[in-house]
């Protein structure tokens, strides 16, 4: 050790006058104000980043310095530079839309910053699920897409000023913040559909299930906690209906059950597979095309719906799971649409 000290003083020594100038600077109470000026400046952004989410430039240029993160969903994060940019981006779309009458114009500041949450949460989910596919988003598939869109305007610049207006961005913004995943989704949903072995995994549960009403299960209870669209909410009723109102296979199949009656088996329509139960049936007095009047005969009936894979279903179920197990981790101080409340079946 004091083999070491000696070494240390000889170095120190052996200084140039430059070098010991320094030396005696932070060993002074200006170097030590320095460091803590340094410190609190930083101190400053993070506060400013973290204590309120928003679109300060001094807080968003502390945040893409250091690459501060917002908020982390299954191990990735979202950094905090990404969420301040869409969010002055919704800000600028209000903007726009209040003069326009757009859907955005009422939106309070926290349903504006939930839509940017979910939209980032969902570009990981996708991005995350891609990448098990190995699928990307290919430029030349990007190019296709900004071709398309620079069609409905005269010329680039006429499409830059209309994305400044709406978003405050320009094409290549847009491109990256929009385009590129919009063609990732794309793909994803394409591929999705198509999966055999994810079609075959949601029969599965369908066949089940149907074994389970047959063996006197109650429909409307199984409906609650299978249902996969909005029917889900009210035991599966669809209400009344008459020919033509819904797609062949599942009118077909409905019409053919007497009152009480439930399909034996599967019902499959574009949408997925079906299990229906006919509650009732009457006839009712109506018009037919020509304005003539003719008997209407109308059903009352509930099913449960197993849809087909989609991205659509991939990010409802997956909303779900982070919800229920709390499975988003924020850094930032925002309301979190990533509750109970917030989902619906």
């Amino acid at each position: 050790m004091a083999m070491e000290n000696q070494q240390d003083v000889a170095q120190t020594q052996n200084a140039s006058p430059k070098a010991k100038q320094n030396l005696k600077f932070f060993l002074s109470g200006f170097g030590v104000l320095a460091i803590l000026v340094l410190v609190g400046v930083l101190g400053l952004g993070l506060y400013r980043v973290y204590a309120k989410a928003g679109t300060d430039k001094f807080a968003l240029t502390v945040a893409k310095a250091l690459r501060l993160p917002a908020l982390k969903v299954y191990g990735q994060t979202v950094a905090y530079s990404d969420y301040a940019d869409d969010l002055k981006a919704i800000h600028v779309m209000q903007a726009f839309d209040k003069k326009n009458n757009g859907p955005t114009a009422n939106l309070t500041e926290d349903q504006m910053s939930d839509q940017v949450l979910w939209r980032l949460v969902n570009n990981v989910l996708v991005t995350q699920l891609a990448k098990e596919y190995g699928l990307k988003a290919e430029q030349k598939d990007v190019d296709d897409l900004k071709t398309k869109i620079l069609q409905q305007f005269k010329s680039a610049d006429e499409a830059n000023k209309e994305l400044f207006d709406r978003y405050g961005w320009n094409l290549s913004v847009y491109e990256e913040k929009v385009m590129r995943p919009f063609v990732l989704q794309t793909k994803l949903a394409e591929k999705l559909q198509t999966d055999e072995t994810l079609r075959a995994k949601v029969k599965t549960v369908a066949e089940s299930v149907l074994k389970d009403l047959k063996a006197g299960a109650d429909f409307g209870q199984v409906a609650a906690k299978y249902g996969e669209d909005g029917t889900a909410q009210v035991a599966g009723s669809l209400g009344w209906f008459q020919a033509g109102e819904m797609v062949p296979a599942f009118e077909d199949a409905v019409f053919a059950l007497k009152k009480g009656e439930m399909t034996q088996n599967l019902v499959e329509t574009e949408f997925g597979y079906h299990i229906i139960k006919l509650d009732d049936r009457k006839t009712e007095k109506g018009k037919d095309a020509k304005g003539k009047t003719i008997d209407v005969e109308k059903v009352s009936a509930s099913h449960i719906l197993f849809r087909y894979p989609s991205l659509e279903k991939y990010l409802d179920t997956e909303a779900k799971n982070l919800v229920e197990n709390n499975l988003v981790h924020f850094y930032l101080k925002v309301h979190s649409p990533f509750v109970k409340a917030a989902i619906t079946k």
